[in-house]
């Protein structure tokens, strides 16, 4: 009998707790990440602002795969690595690139290429970056190859194609194997809590 008493009120307890941590938001952030936010707009402000500055990495057309996590942007909560370079046969040389951002309870941070503005349903990516590459010496503006919405616990994913394909960019890897490549107009996307600002 006291056993069945202790059991009650031990599940009790963790259902209290259960609907504690549902009710201030943690399951879901815990388990969704920035994403969670694009989920319940209506709780948190969305606001941002553009980065000011250049940012630039040296991509490795000899070896794809020593470009994997190399860093573009840092600013000790946020990040931008390089995921992928690869090549395709119809649109030559990609790259694409991972946001990290930074989440806690009372909203979340995140620099991107990618501006994720609220709509009445969810987040809708827009593009805001300037990208540009230099190659032996011409220097030219690069496309958008993709982008994803928050689709990762901490941020998303957006690419370009290393080559434009209304300029004629030959690539010798004997003569120059690097390509430098320049991100400007950053986007700095902003979630915060709705009570912080009624405060």
């Amino acid at each position: 009998m006291i056993f069945n008493k202790k059991l009650i009120g031990t599940i009790f307890i963790v259902l209290g707790i259960g609907f504690f941590l549902w009710a201030r938001g943690l399951i879901g952030i815990w388990m969704n990440g920035i994403s969670y936010y694009s989920e319940n707009a209506g709780l948190y402000i969305n606001n941002g602002a553009p980065v000011e500055g250049k940012y630039s990495v040296t991509i490795d057309l000899s070896d794809l795969e020593s470009n994997d996590r190399k860093v573009i942007y840092e600013d000790g909560k946020n990040r931008i690595y390089v995921s992928k370079v690869f090549y395709n046969e119809e649109t030559g040389y990609e790259i694409s690139f991972r946001s990290s951002g930074n989440y806690h309870m009372n909203g979340a941070t995140l620099v991107s290429a990618i501006q994720h503005v609220p709509t009445d349903n969810d987040f809708t990516g827009i593009p805001e970056v300037h990208a540009e590459a230099a190659y032996r010496g011409k220097t030219y503006t690069l496309s958008l190859s993709g982008k994803s919405g928050l689709n990762y616990r901490d941020g998303d994913e957006f690419g370009f194609y290393l080559l434009p394909h209304d300029k004629d960019i030959e690539i010798d890897l004997e003569t120059d194997k690097t390509i430098e490549l320049t991100l400007s107009n950053l986007y700095l996307n902003i979630w915060a809590a709705k009570r912080i600002f009624d405060r």
